[in-house]
């Protein structure tokens, strides 16, 4: 869609104000946005309502956003404003990739979901079907005994899309990292840097 990704970060009083409390704090999305390759420039602390004179300050030609409805706390349309000023443009949401479904998952999931068997997972809230909580928990149908769906990254295609797309050349030093990275945060960014100095 353009040339040049800015990306604008709401700070947390934004977000707390407008959507509710924050998981991330505010400096690990901007680390977390700043270390995505498409990512040219983050802007900080962006107004939660976007606004023309912000877009014009950061020299900005328009705005993206996912076709979900974005609304401020008083129910206004986040992006309204440049709607209407010709400078919005709409994307689809990447399917089966949800923060709310993530942030659920987490709620509702206890310890014991990590022993698989013959134990039951336990609601840790009154009155929530149990059933519910294990199938949400697991992906929407199993693919095996043990495992559920995972709903994004399914082709090789999509998994390239995160590579430099270059092959080592001879001489080059290859490092290789192992982990689960499940729910990746500044942490693993900053493991990785350093794992790219070596």
């Amino acid at each position: 869609m353009g040339d040049y990704l800015v990306v604008g970060v709401h700070s947390d009083v934004e977000v707390e104000k407008n959507k509710g409390p924050c998981v991330m704090k505010e400096d690990e999305r901007y680390a977390a946005v700043a270390a995505c390759k498409w990512v040219d420039e983050v802007v900080k602390d962006a107004p939660y309502v976007t606004t023309l004179e912000m877009l014009d300050e950061y020299d900005i030609d328009f705005v993206v956003h996912g076709d979900d409805i974005t609304t401020a706390a008083d129910g206004t349309d986040c992006y309204q404003i440049v709607k209407d000023a010709g400078r919005y443009q709409e994307c689809k949401r990447t399917v089966g990739i949800s923060t709310t479904e993530l942030v659920g998952r987490m709620l509702l999931l206890t310890r014991d979901h990590h022993i698989r068997g013959s134990r039951a997972i336990k609601s840790p809230i009154q009155g929530v079907d149990e059933a519910a909580i294990a199938n949400f928990s697991q992906g929407s149908k199993p693919v095996g005994a043990l495992t559920g769906i995972a709903h994004y990254l399914s082709t090789s295609k999509k998994i390239i899309q995160f590579s430099s797309g270059g092959e080592p050349k001879p001489g080059d030093r290859v490092v290789y990292v192992d982990g689960a990275f499940d729910l990746f945060h500044t942490g693993h960014i900053e493991f990785f840097k350093r794992a790219r100095e070596l």
